[in-house]
């Protein structure tokens, strides 16, 4: 609650929360938090305190400190409640993260899975702009990863998909499954393109109604004008 501004809020109350809402110049609404939120809005407050003070560490120091500090409380939670065996989950030490799991060759070699320039863990919003990952090629190094595919797609185009069809071939090749539902919406869908994807294996719906909130705007449009 920046500045104490009026507003909704969905924050768990802690103890300096608690001695802010008795200064502010505003009514608060406060309710016993729900059991089946509980471990949700706990997890997130807690992560965020983690990740702060983790942050908080020199650069040096925040891998091994912060697997140290994991450890710490997970034996702590596991202490106070008995029923749920966390043992297992305690970071190992050295701190270590599983980048793949790779096939092997007829030759016994690895193979090679391209890494998306984008963690997997991370969100991003990929408009094409310079200095950005592009975005053509930024799905392909995510089809190489992908254990199944799942487009939904507004209208789907050749100039689109054409730099995509080699790593789709080799997705559905190895067996994975790869779904299309797209529309005709504005007519921009092109046959061409769909024939490509369901020559590669792909299962394919289109709609063909026009979207209903679309026809609703074209209505009222139209009796704003008479």
């Amino acid at each position: 609650m920046a500045g104490g501004a009026r507003g909704l809020y969905e924050v768990l109350v802690t103890e300096a929360l608690a001695a802010r809402l008795g200064e502010v110049d505003l009514e608060p609404r406060r309710e016993p938090l729900r059991s089946a939120e509980a471990p949700d809005r706990i997890a997130l407050h807690l992560g965020i305190l983690i990740r702060r003070a983790i942050a908080s560490l020199p650069d040096n120091e925040r891998a091994a400190a912060g697997v140290e500090l994991a450890r710490q409380l997970i034996a702590a939670i596991q202490g106070a409640i008995d029923d749920v065996d966390l043992g297992p989950d305690s970071p190992v030490v050295p701190a270590t993260v599983l980048r793949a799991l790779l096939a092997r060759r007829p030759d016994g070699s690895a193979e090679p899975i391209a890494e998306p320039l984008i963690p997997l863990l991370d969100t991003a919003l990929l408009t094409n702009a310079p200095g950005e990952p592009n975005l053509s090629s930024q799905l392909v190094a995510e089809i190489r990863s992908a254990d199944r595919i799942d487009l939904v797609i507004a209208f789907v185009r050749w100039s689109g998909i054409k730099h995509m069809t080699a790593a789709l071939a080799e997705h559905a090749a190895a067996g994975r499954p790869l779904r299309l539902l797209t529309t005709t919406y504005t007519g921009s869908t092109e046959g061409r393109a769909l024939d490509a994807l369901r020559e590669l294996g792909a299962s394919i719906r289109v709609s063909y109604e026009p979207p209903r909130v679309l026809r609703r705007l074209v209505w009222l449009s139209q009796a704003a004008l008479t």
